[in-house]
């Protein structure tokens, strides 16, 4: 192994590491007082809040727009030069929030339309607060410096304070509009936090923007293909508790979202810590020679893709141990369900490693959009079919059928274009 590939792995490693920390504070917090927040709602109320972040998450992506990871490139590749380091973070930073902005005008549009909304407008609108946090947060910038122990401190603090405040303020089911509230301003507080920080410890000095250039270059060119990706690909775990609380009560709602937050905890633990820790890498790899970030890549998706089957062998086999631990008996029908859902830690850490450092390390964003659209059209259909006959588990039939052909569809427009560079992969 050479010397650069030996740097690389070691780089990965430590930033795998520090960004496992990251996943820890964003996911295994929350699963930590879940037991307490379940016990203290009760499983319709819990629905209800479960179906509000639902619906914000749409306005989230929004505020993230691609700059994750569009974002996070930039500052890789320039992260020796200051001048375009201080352009970069002020236009990602002025794009955010004027998104925010434009989130929260959507939200009270969908309100006069929506009665779910419409019947109780402060719980979505403490539920959205938590996209001015995220519009904050500079995640991208750590990212992209691969900076990864910040970033896991911060995040840290996020989820421990506003564990400790829902521990003392959320008692009984009432309590569920403090709930969301408790959490939107942890992520106001140290999103503002981490923003000063960067600002001064970095002396990133603020740089007059050009409109022109956030619009043409820095949004529509290269952060919208990743946006509309993002839009599509959030149809695999948004669409089916949209589509469900339509035709299921609260309570079945409760059961979904308890099934579906371990889950995503377990995906979230074994995917996004390599992927965001990676993709740095990837993107210089790629830039440097093709032929070796497809080596890399190639390398690094046969190691994730044992560790995926791994933890779906173990997750079918715990599931009911899980779920009277976290959620308790009330939580029972959450136990096939999360059985279910036992295959996606496999299938989403192969999808997104193609997704994210295949077609995003290639700089192929533009086949993003199509392959976006392609799938979420797959799986909106099938939510539709499929929720009416079989409730809850036809939404997790779905969300398993649209990872499979992302993975295939993927595979096949990298292999395509490596083909055409005449690289074999």
């Amino acid at each position: 192994m050479s010397w650069s590939i030996q740097k690389n792995s070691s780089a990965l490693v430590k930033n795998i590491a520090s960004v496992g920390v990251v996943q820890i504070a964003n996911y295994i917090i929350p699963i930590i007082i879940m037991p307490f927040v379940v016990r203290a709602l009760g499983a319709s109320p819990f629905g209800v809040v479960s179906y509000a972040q639902n619906i914000i998450s749409y306005l989230t992506i929004i505020v993230y727009f691609g700059f994750e990871y569009s974002a996070t490139q930039d500052v890789a590749i320039y992260q020796n030069d200051k001048k375009s380091l201080c352009t970069i973070f002020w236009t990602v930073i002025f794009s955010r929030l004027a998104l925010f902005v434009a989130s929260m005008l959507i939200l009270i549009f969908v309100g006069i339309f929506v009665d779910k909304v419409n019947t109780n407008p402060v719980l979505y609108f403490n539920a959205a607060l938590v996209n001015l946090g995220i519009a904050l947060f500079p995640t991208w910038f750590f990212q992209g410096l691969e900076n990864m122990g910040r970033m896991a401190l911060f995040n840290f603090l996020i989820k421990f304070v506003g564990a400790v405040l829902i521990v003392i303020f959320v008692r009984c089911p009432n309590d569920y509009q403090a709930y969301v509230l408790i959490l939107s301003c942890s992520y106001i507080f140290v999103g503002f936090i981490a923003f000063v920080y960067v600002i001064m410890h970095y002396d990133l000095k603020y740089t007059r923007i050009n409109i022109t250039d956030i619009l043409v270059k820095k949004v529509l060119k290269k952060s919208f293909p990743i946006f509309i990706n993002n839009l599509f690909m959030s149809a695999y775990t948004l669409v089916g508790m949209t589509i469900l609380g339509y035709y299921e009560s609260d309570y079945k709602v409760g059961i979904y979202s308890g099934a579906y937050r371990i889950i995503m905890a377990v995906m979230s633990i074994t995917s996004l810590p390599i992927n965001i820790a990676l993709f740095p890498i990837m993107s210089r790899l790629f830039n440097e020679s093709v032929e070796k970030g497809a080596r890399y890549l190639k390398r690094i998706l046969k190691l994730v893709s044992l560790l995926g089957i791994l933890m779906t062998f173990i997750l079918f086999f715990v599931s009911p141990l899980v779920v009277h631990i976290l959620l308790g008996n009330g939580f029972n029908d959450s136990i096939p369900l999360l059985r279910l859902f036992s295959i996606l830690p496999f299938l989403v850490i192969v999808a997104s490693m193609l997704t994210i450092q295949g077609l995003y390390g290639l700089q192929l964003q533009y086949f993003a959009p199509y392959l976006g659209a392609f799938v979420a059209l797959i799986c909106i259909v099938m939510n539709l079919v499929l929720i009416p006959k079989l409730g809850i588990m036809g939404a997790g039939i779905s969300w398993i059928v649209a990872q499979l052909c992302e993975i295939i569809v993927c595979f096949s427009i990298i292999r395509y274009e490596m083909k055409k560079m005449q690289i074999r992969w």
